[in-house]
Parts: C-alpha cells; sequence; structure tokens
C-alpha cells in the first residue's frame, strides 16, 4: 500500500492572480531478504581465487526483487501537462547499506508527461531494458535471471534524455546518453530505441541498445585517448497469454567490440543469447516460473587472446506465494552449467582471475574452476509499500 503526501502548491502570478496547483508525493519501496545454499562455491579475493571452497549458506538482499525505497511526484500544470520526478535508492537487507555506491544509483530523474507521452532527464534505465522487461520470465530478479548476461552492465545510463510514450497496445522508448568526454561527443555516450505491441494476450517487442564503451584511463578519470570501444545489443521477445499461463521468449545479440587503444572496461566478445519461459498462476495467490536461459558466446578476448569458452546455461524454477496484497513467500531452484549462477563468472585465467558478466546485484557467485556447474535453492520474503 503506497503511502501518499498529498499538499496544495500556492503561487502567485506577476499580475497578483492566484493560481493552485495539486501536487502529490509518493514515497514506495520493496524490502526483500532470502536465505541460499550454494553448491561449488570458491572463495575469491578482488576478483582472484582464494583459499577455500565448499558449500555456501548466505543472507541475500535481492531475491525476488532489489530491495529499495524511493519518492515519486507529479504536479498537475494544467493543460493536460504534468512534471514529475522520481528518486530510487538501493539497500542491502543484511547489513543496512546503501547497494552500488550512489544514493540514488537505481533512478535519479525529472521530466514533463503529457498527452503524447513523457521526456525525463537523469539516471535512468534503457530503452531496451525496458522494452524486453515484459518477456523476462522472472521479471528481471536479481537473484534469479542473468540480467547482466542480457542487457549488459550499462542497463541504467547517466546523462540520459529519454521519451516514452503510450498509444493503445503500442509503446515506444527512445533515449539519448551524454558522454561528457572532453573533445569527443561520442566518447561514453549511449542511445537506443525499443518498442512493444500487445493485443488479445500476444505481445511483440524489439530494442537495441549501444554505448560508447571507454578505456580503463578513461574510465577513471585518468588522461587518454578520445577512442572508445562500442557495445551492442538488439533484442526481440514475444509473448502469449492463455488464460492463466503465459509463454515467452526471446533472442538478443550482442557484440562488444574493445577501444583500439587502452584496456576496454568490457569484456570484448560476441555471443547470441536465447531464453523460454512459462508463468503460471496455479492460484489467486500462487505463481510459478520455469525458465531456461542460454549464451552461446561466439568469441571473447581474454588477456590478448581470442577464446571460445564453454556455452553459460541457466535453468529455473520460482515460486511465489502472496499470503497480502504487500507481503509475499517464494522459493526457487537454479542451477548454471559452464558457469556460475546468473554467470556471474564463466572461466578462469591461468593467474586465477575470474572471466565473465559483471554482477547484477551485490551478491556474486564464483564457481570452483573443477566443477562444470553450480546450484542455488532459496527461500525467503518481500513485502511490498
Amino acid at each position: 500500500m503506497k503511502k501518499k503526501v498529498l499538499f496544495a502548491v500556492a503561487a502567485a502570478s506577476v499580475l497578483g492572480q492566484g493560481a493552485y496547483a495539486q501536487s502529490s508525493v509518493t514515497l514506495y519501496g520493496v524490502v526483500t531478504a532470502s536465505m541460499q545454499y550454494v553448491n561449488h562455491a570458491q572463495n575469491v579475493a578482488n576478483g582472484v581465487l582464494a583459499p577455500g571452497s565448499g558449500s555456501q549458506y548466505l543472507m541475500n538482499s535481492s531475491g525476488i526483487a532489489q530491495s529499495r525505497f524511493g519518492l515519486r511526484g507529479v504536479e498537475d500544470l494544467g493543460g493536460g501537462l504534468q512534471s514529475l520526478f522520481v528518486l530510487e535508492s538501493q539497500f542491502n537487507t543484511d547489513n543496512g547499506q546503501l547497494g552500488g555506491g550512489l544514493l540514488f544509483g537505481r533512478q535519479a530523474f525529472v521530466g514533463l508527461k503529457g498527452g503524447y507521452g513523457r521526456v525525463t532527464f537523469g539516471r535512468q534505465y534503457t530503452s531496451s531494458f525496458l522494452t524486453m522487461g515484459n518477456f523476462m520470465p522472472a521479471a528481471y530478479a536479481p537473484e534469479f535471471e542473468p540480467v547482466v548476461g542480457f542487457a549488459g552492465p550499462n542497463f541504467r545510463e547517466n546523462n540520459m534524455v529519454q521519451y516514452q510514450g503510450q498509444f493503445g497496445g503500442f509503446s515506444l522508448n527512445t533515449h539519448w546518453s551524454l558522454g561528457e568526454r572532453s573533445g569527443s561527443l561520442a566518447a561514453g555516450s549511449a542511445y537506443g530505441i525499443g518498442a512493444s505491441y500487445f493485443s488479445d494476450g500476444f505481445g511483440l517487442g524489439v530494442a537495441y541498445d549501444e554505448v560508447k564503451t571507454l578505456n580503463t584511463a578513461q574510465a577513471t578519470g585518468a588522461s587518454g585517448s578520445n577512442d572508445y570501444g562500442r557495445d551492442m545489443r538488439a533484442a526481440i521477445g514475444a509473448s502469449y497469454t492463455l488464460g492463466k499461463v503465459k509463454l515467452m521468449g526471446g533472442y538478443r545479440w550482442g557484440n562488444s567490440v574493445a577501444p583500439a587503444t587502452g584496456t576496454p572496461t568490457l569484456l570484448p566478445h560476441r555471443d547470441d543469447m536465447y531464453w523460454l519461459g512459462l508463468n503460471w498462476e496455479a492460484t489467486s495467490a500462487l505463481r510459478l516460473t520455469l525458465a531456461y536461459y542460454y549464451d552461446d558466446i561466439k568469441q571473447a578476448t581474454i588477456a590478448g587472446s581470442k577464446v571460445n569458452p564453454p556455452n553459460p546455461q541457466q535453468y529455473l524454477a520460482l515460486a511465489d506465494y502472496s499470503i497480502s496484497k504487500r507481503t509475499d513467500f517464494f522459493a526457487a531452484a537454479m542451477y548454471a552449467r559452464n558457469a556460475s549462477l546468473n554467470w556471474d563468472n564463466i572461466a578462469y585465467l591461468p593467474n586465477g582471475q575470474s572471466v565473465g558478466y559483471l554482477p547484477a546485484t551485490s551478491q556474486t557467485y564464483y564457481k570452483t574452476p573443477g566443477a562444470s556447474g553450480q546450484l542455488g535453492v532459496s527461500l525467503g520474503i518481500r513485502t511490498i509499500f
């Protein structure tokens, strides 16, 4: 249940006439925690193998959704036009710390909306991420779905100008992120577009995002060239709802190209990702999800050498039971093959350093080098306010 604080804002015009605009500010959030068992877990220090491995028991702050709180506000400006803002922060339930190292690292934007859509400015999700969320089996649940494997680590962007429009069953998202690199308009910038259509139980979405990735010197603020790489991702997804069952699947093409000079901030690779999923509203309170994810890594460049690592896969079975409108319990089992859970690491270099996708949450999984896969079992609770 959202708690709203309503107030009236009075403003006098230069003519001395009073004008009143109705405004609202909403405090909202999610608090979640899960207990998880993970096998074949390797101790790691700063991304390098450390002594000790075996089963791991831990508490997560992500589970079926990342713990977070935020403020959203809207003001009626008249004539069908409204101003709006969103400030959203991530935190860790297990220790109370802010997540991601930023006060409002999830979202921080302001803008306008009217009959033709909305335009917003600030830190936001990319167009592809917003569009394809409707076709992901676990809706980007950070503990259960390889979010970064699908979207890359840049599914949120700073300095973004974004347009969103809804026209009947058709939705459009597009954005541009300013790079803020002196002497170059492109370096560090990003852009994307996504469109979806839903009608009579059928849904279809297409999207493309591209980030002009920096080399390590640029990313850390040191002096460096204006040369940049490109992280490109195109996706198509479809869904069909029949009664209480929703089927979905999709394909994502990816190509991350390193800058010509300097160390890239992303692992250069070319891959094709596929996924299939099913959601079943078994009862009014019980929702079941089955999903399968597969990434065909065509080629990756690791330490200057081109390699073809084993293709990661992941299987998911998730049950979510609501005991009220605000609170639910969830239980899940997932198994990753040729990678750690959520593909946080795929392989190890000779020096023991792990190679894989950057983690989507504060919890990073590391698989022991000799294990073919990793199993995780979770039991948790979530409450929404």
